[in-house]
Formats: structure tokens, C-alpha cells, sequence
């Protein structure tokens, strides 16, 4: 990047004389020079002009002003340059000012008289933010002057792709309409003021002393018109900083792990300065680090001793989450029907769910989560109408949580208030100016009827928000309507992706924390630059509609004339501190900044040293320890109270398999009976699949009851069967990824069905029972079991177990390995106890010889259904030797469960065990290595 940009510009500006150019150094006070340039007569300076880029220079200027003169006076008149081309304006001519919105609608309203977009874009909700592209390329090109047949020239010139020739054509027609069309409408946009004010004998406009342009860089084509005008003005004067190589300033960079350890950084820092006042910065390219900084970095600070001047995303505020989730909502509602999941995350939201009951934001509390609880444990349906859910769950309600402060018909009306003021206020549009104002309305209520008004910065957001909504309901673009309730939600999404909330404190109160631009033309002491990290700042990403090659023959601004502006705003500062400390990332994913090896290259070329990372005073790396390493879990010492509910327990195959896992997790759910709560899914998980082919193959075999299989009475009626199950379990309207699941359950039940009907040619199938539970002692124990079917096959009985997997590696016993000697191999050996445990208990209730039965996992989740779809884990080894090995192991094991003195213990392998258990934040593996 070449040195000395500024002069460059200076020596453009050609028409200015030598006593008009004030030049400064780069350590030099911007402001105060100003402030020894301006006249005053009697203390009366308002007959000075002083134009800045931005307009938070002017603060600095009147405090500098007041302190020099310690008396009452009359400040100049300061504007920003867009202020200024404004306050000509409106004396030239008496136009109407656009908003990007409304000309992103009056380029579609072109385009689509034109018939110049593809069908995609045809819809408004599509074509929005190419429109404010569009629209922002046009502004760029009318304030540098370019004319239609320049632009039409460049479809000759270069060679580029045919597709790109017909965009240009496209732009160049509409670029001429556009402004033709604002002009005769009398509308008026940034650079048609611009525009039209170069146009203008500007000496017959400003009757003042001096007029002086200060602390700019870099002029657009129409701006040099504007000055080369205001320069015929005698007390017209440019002042003007040099980015000279001078670099006196202290300064320090910090190499961070990431963005915590850069707020870190900036606490620290700050706590070390002696003083904090307005000459005192923080600056924030990134605003997205705003609430960290302040809620973590600087926390210990009085929120009176800093002030924040810069804007900050409206699409990361909580406003901006809630309507999200509304839509979210009414976008899955199919005839008159809400979708549970979204629903309940709607009226959960901490606005929703906040809203008054009887003056209580409790009771609204209690309700909305007693709902839950319902939707979650009685009524598991996946669609479902809002007038049900006024008219049934308040009664389910009251079951729970009793009379004694509120009825089922105060609770209905309650909920039928909130979704008459938020959900049903949406469900159908005439336009954008319905949609909005059904969103202000929204806004407004949740505001006046909940506790959102007491959370912090609520107040700004929804000033914020409001005056976006006025914007948007009185635009050129409010009578257009939408084909689709969704596009008025995706509307929504990409316009307040473009804005942002001005958060504007008390201008000069102590700490500032600014963004980058608010820096420009202030001469700061003491400076703390987070993120200059590549991509974060310079931010070049700007997305360009022209490809470089033809802004440059344009004669407009590319990316690297955008570097040397950031690289000259950012110098001046650097330059101008007495101390400087700059904060980078530096990991496997973020560079430092280009800005920051340019420093470094210049301190560098001054001191004669080559400087390397860690190896010096000048940067410091910033590194905390975090133990991110649980302790590894303590046994858990047994107590008579345990030994109470040991000694009545009822164990299963489950328990016992869980136990020899990992001895913490059964007591966390056996003995404390914690167990993880249901969530309502917004999809089908495996469990749920499991549990409907359980119910269908269940009701199907119950049919077959005592009956020999064949072909005759394998008739396939599971159709029927697994639509009952829907309808009891998710309602009559099955859609989406539900009704596909459906469908995949359904071809799985014919596969086994098919399966049946083949075997039972060969074989003399009886079904003896289908889901039977009984209760049985066994090693003077309480078991309980329930078994899936029992069949006969040529005599022998085979009892049998649905796996929803396909896989039989976490069943097996590995006889060959295992040893009754050794405890530990126990676990790592043996998959599950199950279908053994249902021998014994099976033998035992009905005297038979364990020998003379047969039991087997059938893997509903293999990809065939098929023989191999059978895993009997007692085949590896003779069965009589087999079930002798697992007596002995299981006889232990229950004596060991009941023994006082031998503790809970954690598993024997965290890696396998531990990844997937609910328990892990209770008993601390959740951290520990695996």
C-alpha cells in the first residue's frame, strides 16, 4: 500500500489554492486546529461552516470550543457532508427523500414493466435484496457521474459472457428509467441531492465567513464538483491530515486465543488506566462483540461512566428471535392446524410465556409450562387446532395444578387473549402494510402486557423496531401483496438483516466505545482496537454487482481505492494516539490483519530490528488456562435408605444391563428416579419408530393368538392397524417428515409380514402370547419382564425380542473372553443380559427346561429381513454351559447390588459408556477426557 495517499488526493484537488489547503501533520489535533481557523464576532461562531465525513466530530469541536473560551457562546454550524448537501437542498428544491425500500420497489416496478426478470426474481420477496443492490449501484454510479452511454459502452469494450452483456443492458435501461422516474415524481435520493447541488450556483446559497471542509480522504466525482464550486468562495478552506510515516506512538499488540480472551485483554487494559474520559476508546469493529465487552470485559464499570455510539444488528436482538419464532409457527399451520413443536416454542418464549395473567407473569408461567407437560405425557399429537387447545387443555390444566387460584374458563380465556393478539392477527395478509402493521400491533402488546418492558434495552430495541415497521408501512412498496404467507415472513427476514439499532449515549461521557467509522477526524489519547483480524477488519467483502474489470474502466471505486480509505481513517488514528493497544486472534482459523503487519513492517524500518511473535515486548500473547478436565467420578457410598429401596426393588434386563455399564448411572435412574424428561420433537426419533412397530406387530400377532401360521391367515390388514396408531398417536392430518416415516414403517411391517408368510411354508408356527408380562423371583430376587411374543416353531418355543437396530456387536456374549473369575471382563463381554434373563425367568414361571427354550433379538433395523435378521446370543457356545456362566455372573451381580458395603462405581470405560448418557453433567464426565 503506498505511503502518503493523502497528498495524492491534495495534489488532485487542483483548483484549490495554496492558502485554502490547511495540510496536518498525522500526530496533530484535528479539532483544534479547526478551532484556531473559525472567526467569531462577539462569541458568535455561526457564521463558520465546518463539514465532517461523519457527524460525531461536532461533539469534540463544541467541547474543544467551550473549553478554550470557559464562557457561553454561539457554536459554528457543523454538518456532516450528507447534512450539508441536505441543508443546500432543501433551499434549491422541494422534494420528497426515498428510503432504500422504496426505491428497491420502484426498480421492480421498472423491471417488471420491462420485463427484465426471470421468473424467480418476478416475485417481490425475491427480487428485495437484489433491489437494494441494484439500488446501491445505482447511487454509486450517478454520484461518479457516469452517464447511461458510458454505461452502455462497457457492453463493447470488454469481453465478457453473454449472459453478463444482457445484465449490463438490463442495468444501463434501467439505471436511465430509474432516475427519470424519480424526477418526475419529485423524489429525491443521496445522490440526486448530490447531483443536483453540483448543478447549483452554490455562492447565491451561502452567506457565511468561512466555510471549511475537514478530515476527508477520498472525493466522489460530484464531490470535486461541490468543492471546485465552494473553492470560488474566498473563506473557503480544506483541512486536511497527512499519513505521514511518522509513527510516535506506543504501541502494544496482543495475540489472543479468541474473542474471550481479547475482552479479557480490553478489562485488563482498561483497568490499568488511571483515568477514563471522552479522549479514552474502544473500538469495535465487529459489533456482534458489543454485549461480551460490556457484559464480561467491563462489567465492574459504572454504566454511567461509558457511552456506546454505534449501531448494532437488529437481527441479533431478542425482538428479532421472537418474531421468528412466531413465524416459524404460522408457517407450519396446514388447515387450521399448528405445529405442537413450534407451537409450544412460541408460547414458551420468555415474552410469550411473561405475559400477564390476572397481573401475575407467574400464573401465565405456570400455565404455559403445565401445557408442556400435557402436550409432552397425555396428548403426544403432532398437528392440532388452536379452538382445541382453548377449549381442552385448560381442564387438563387444572387436574394438575387444582382450583385454588384459577379456573379452566380463566385459563381458556387467557390463552384464546394471547392468540388472538399474536398468532391469529397473522394468519392472513393483504399486503405489506397489513403485514407490518400486525406486527407493530404485536410489538406494542407485548410490550404493554408482559414483563419484556423490564428487560434490558427492550425500550431501545422496540424504538428501533417501530420506526423501521413506519418506514416500511408508509413506503412506495405497501400495497404490494404477496402470493404466500411465507414470503412476508422472508421479506421481513432480509430487511432487518440490513439494519441496524444506533445505539447513541451521552456523546463525550467517558469511555467511548465506538465503531470504526465513529473514529474518524477524532484525535484520541489512549486507543483499544479489538479484532483487527483478516476479513474482520479491513472488511473488503463488499459484494460488487459490476466485476472489478468494469469498475475499473468505469472509473469506479474497487476494493483496493476501498483499503487505501479504511488503511487512511485507521492510520490517522493509530497516528494521532499517545497509546495504542491492538487485539488480534490468532488460531487455526483467523489471520492477523494486513493492518497490523503493515505496523509491524514500520516499526520495524524504524527501530532496525526484526521483530517475531512471542519474542518481544511489542506483542504479547495472551494465554489462560481453562481446566476444561472433570475429576473423574467418585463410587458413591450406599446408606440404609438405599438399602430400603433395594431391597423392594423390581429389577429388569434393562436395569441389570445398565448396572453392569456403569454402576452410577443405575443409581442416578433406578435408585434417585431421575430420569430425562420427553421431549416434543419436531421429528420422529428412532424411539418413537421402535415404539410403533412394537404397537403394530403387537396388535398384529394379538389377532394370531393361539393359531397355526399360514399363508390363509397371514392376510396383510397392518395397514389398517398402523393407521390407527397415527391417528391415536399424532391425529388425522399426517404430513411432512411424519407421513414419509409412515410410509417407511409401513414397508418394514410387509418385509416381516412377507418374511412370516414364507417361513411358516416350512415351519409350524404357533403364537403363544404377544406382550406378556409377569412377575417371577429368581437368585431371591423381584423380576419383572415383558415379553414381545412368544411362539411355537416345530415344538420348541422361542421367545422373542424387537431390536429397532440392525446391529447384534452390542448384544453379543463373548463367551470365549469372559470369565466368571474376572469382574471386569464382565462388562466389557457382554453385551446384554436380556434374552438369557428371559430364559430363566420364562423356564421358571412355567417349569420348563431352560434347555428345551430358545431365545433371540429379531433386528427390525436390518437393510433384509431375512434369516440373518435372528441373533440368538447363546449360539456361540452350548447352551447348557452358556446359561451355567451367566447364572453364576448374574448371581454376583445381584449380590453385589445389595451388598452395604460394595459402592455405586462409575463405568469401566468412559469413551464407550459415557458420550451418549443422560447423566453426564451429574456425576461429571460430561468433561472428562476420553
Amino acid at each position: 500500500m503506498d505511503m502518503n495517499q493523502s497528498k495524492e488526493l491534495i495534489d488532485k484537488l487542483d483548483f484549490l489554492s495554496e492558502r485554502q489547503k490547511i495540510i496536518l501533520t498525522s500526530d496533530q489535533d484535528l479539532i483544534e486546529s479547526i478551532v484556531s481557523v473559525i472567526d467569531s464576532e462577539n462569541l458568535n461562531y455561526s457564521q463558520n461552516v465546518v463539514v465532517f465525513p461523519g457527524k460525531r466530530p461536532s461533539h469534540y469541536l463544541r467541547k474543544t470550543l467551550a473549553e478554550k473560551i470557559n464562557t457561553s457562546f454561539i457554536p459554528p454550524r457543523i454538518f456532516s457532508i450528507d447534512e450539508f448537501i441536505n441543508f443546500i437542498f432543501k433551499k434549491l428544491n422541494d422534494t420528497n427523500s426515498i428510503e432504500s425500500i422504496d426505491a428497491a420497489g420502484i426498480i421492480y416496478e421498472i423491471c417488471i414493466k420491462n420485463n427484465s426478470l426471470t421468473t424467480f426474481f418476478q416475485k417481490f420477496d425475491n427480487f428485495f435484496s437484489i433491489g437494494l443492490k441494484l439500488f446501491n449501484l445505482f447511487e454509486e454510479l450517478y454520484i461518479e457521474g457516469i452517464s447511461v452511454d458510458k454505461l452502455k459502452e462497457v457492453e463493447t469494450l470488454v469481453e465478457i459472457p453473454v449472459n453478463s452483456r444482457n445484465s449490463l443492458r438490463f442495468l444501463s435501461q434501467t439505471y436511465k428509467e430509474f432516475y427519470e422516474l424519480l424526477i418526475n415524481r419529485n423524489l429525491s435520493t443521496r445522490s440526486l441531492r448530490y447531483r443536483t447541488v453540483a448543478e447549483a450556483d452554490l455562492n447565491s446559497y451561502l452567506s457565511f465567513q468561512k466555510i471549511i471542509f475537514a478530515g476527508f480522504f477520498a472525493f466522489t466525482k460530484t464531490e470535486k464538483i461541490i468543492l471546485e464550486k465552494l473553492s470560488k468562495i474566498e473563506n473557503f478552506f480544506l483541512v486536511f491530515q497527512d499519513d505521514d510515516e511518522a509513527l510516535n506512538t506506543k504501541i502494544k499488540f496482543y495475540s489472543c486465543p479468541d474473542t474471550h480472551g481479547e475482552i479479557k485483554v480490553a478489562g485488563k487494559i482498561i483497568k490499568e488506566f488511571d483515568s477514563l474520559d471522552e479522549r479514552t476508546v474502544i473500538v469495535l469493529p465487529d459489533a456482534e462483540n458489543l454485549f461480551p465487552l460490556v457484559r464480561q470485559g467491563i462489567s465492574y464499570l459504572d454504566e454511567r461512566s461509558y457511552n456506546i455510539s454505534m449501531g448494532y444488528p437488529l437481527s441479533r436482538t431478542p425482538i428479532y428471535g421472537f418474531f421468528i419464532t412466531l413465524f416459524e409457527l404460522l408457517s407450519s399451520i396446514e388447515n387450521d392446524m399448528v405445529y405442537v413443536p413450534f407451537y409450544l416454542k412460541f408460547m414458551l418464549h420468555p415474552y410469550t410465556k411473561n405475559i400477564f395473567f390476572k397481573n401475575s407473569a407467574e400464573l401465565s408461567r405456570i400455565v404455559f409450562h403445565e401445557m408442556e407437560e400435557f402436550f409432552k405425557f397425555e396428548k403426544p399429537l403432532l398437528f392440532i387446532e388452536l379452538e382445541w387447545i382453548e377449549k381442552e387443555v385448560p381442564s387438563k390444566i387444572i387436574q394438575n395444578i387444582g382450583e385454588s387460584f384459577l379456573s379452566a374458563e380463566e385459563i381458556s380465556e387467557h390463552i384464546k387473549f394471547i392468540h388472538e393478539n399474536a398468532i391469529k392477527k397473522f394468519l392472513s395478509f393483504s399486503n405489506i402494510k397489513e403485514f407490518i402493521n400486525a406486527c407493530r400491533e404485536l410489538l406494542i402488546f407485548i410490550y404493554d402486557k408482559s414483563t419484556a418492558k423490564y428487560h434490558p434495552l427492550f425500550y431501545p430495541y422496540v424504538e428501533a423496531f417501530l420506526t423501521e415497521f413506519e418506514k416500511l408501512s408508509n413506503s412506495l412498496i405497501n400495497k404490494i401483496k404477496f402470493e404466500f404467507k411465507q414470503s412476508y415472513f422472508n421479506f421481513f427476514k432480509n430487511y432487518i438483516a440490513s439494519q441496524n439499532i444506533p445505539f447513541e449515549g451521552i456523546p463525550l461521557n467517558g469511555l467511548q466505545i465506538l465503531g470504526f467509522l465513529e473514529t474518524r477526524n477524532i484525535k484520541f489519547k489512549k486507543v483499544i482496537f479489538l479484532d483487527l483480524n483478516e476479513g474482520v477488519f479491513p472488511n473488503l467483502s463488499e459484494d460488487y454487482l459490476l466485476p472489478y474489470r468494469i469498475r475499473k474502466i468505469l472509473g469506479l471505486p474497487t476494493y483496493h481505492d476501498r483499503e487505501k480509505l479504511i488503511y487512511y481513517y485507521f492510520s490517522t488514528l493509530i497516528r494521532g494516539a499517545e497509546e495504542v493497544h491492538i487485539a488480534y486472534i490468532k488460531n487455526d482459523r483467523y489471520e492477523r490483519s494486513r493492518f497490523i503487519e503493515k505496523l509491524i513492517w514500520i516499526i520495524e524500518k524504524k527501530e532496525g530490528a526484526i521483530l517475531e511473535d512471542n519474542q518481544s515486548d511489542l506483542i504479547h500473547s495472551v494465554i489462560y488456562k481453562v481446566n476444561l478436565a472433570g475429576k473423574m467420578p467418585d463410587n458413591i457410598v450406599k446408606n440404609h435408605e438405599m438399602m430400603d429401596i433395594l431391597k423392594n426393588f423390581s429389577f429388569s434386563a434393562t436395569a441389570i444391563d445398565e448396572y453392569l455399564k456403569c454402576g452410577l448411572k443405575f443409581y442416578y435412574s433406578y435408585v434417585l428416579g431421575i430420569k430425562k424428561e420427553k421431549d416434543i420433537s419436531s421429528d420422529l426419533d428412532r424411539c418413537d419408530i421402535g415404539i410403533i412397530v412394537h404397537e403394530a406387530l403387537k396388535e398384529y400377532f394379538k389377532l394370531r393368538i393361539g393359531r397355526v401360521l399360514n399363508e390363509k391367515n397371514l392376510i396383510n390388514e397392518i395397514e389398517k392397524i398402523l393407521d390407527n396408531i397415527f391417528l391415536k398417536q399424532y391425529g388425522n392430518k399426517i404430513r411432512g417428515r411424519v407421513y414419509l416415516l409412515k410410509l417407511q414403517t409401513l414397508d418394514r411391517l410387509h418385509e416381516i409380514i412377507n418374511y412370516y408368510q414364507e417361513i411358516s411354508k416350512i415351519h409350524k408356527i404357533e403364537i403363544i402370547s404377544v406382550e406378556e408380562f409377569f412377575e417371577e423371583t429368581f437368585f431371591d430376587s423381584r423380576f419383572t419382564c415383558r415379553l414381545d411374543k412368544v411362539e411355537k416353531v416345530n415344538e420348541k418355543i422361542f421367545i422373542v425380542d424387537y431390536k429397532i437396530t440392525g446391529k447384534q456387536d452390542h448384544l453379543k456374549i463373548k463367551f470365549d473372553r469372559l470369565s466368571t473369575e474376572d469382574r471386569q471382563s464382565w462388562a466389557k463381554y457382554i453385551g446384554s443380559f436380556q434374552i438369557p434373563l428371559y430364559v430363566f425367568l420364562y423356564s421358571q414361571k412355567y417349569k420348563i427346561n431352560p434347555q428345551n427354550l430358545e431365545g433371540y433379538y429379531f433386528l427390525l433395523g436390518r437393510n433384509v429381513i431375512d434369516n440373518d435378521a435372528f441373533f440368538n446370543p447363546l449360539n456361540e457356545i452350548e447352551k447348557g454351559q452358556g446359561l451355567s456362566i451367566i447364572s453364576e455372573i448374574m448371581k454376583s451381580l445381584l449380590a453385589e447390588i445389595k451388598n452395604l458395603e460394595i459402592p455405586f462405581q462409575p463405568t469401566y470405560d468412559f469413551k464407550k459408556n459415557c458420550k451418549f448418557c443422560d447423566y453426564q453433567a451429574i456425576c461429571g464426565t460430561f468433561t472428562v477426557p476420553s
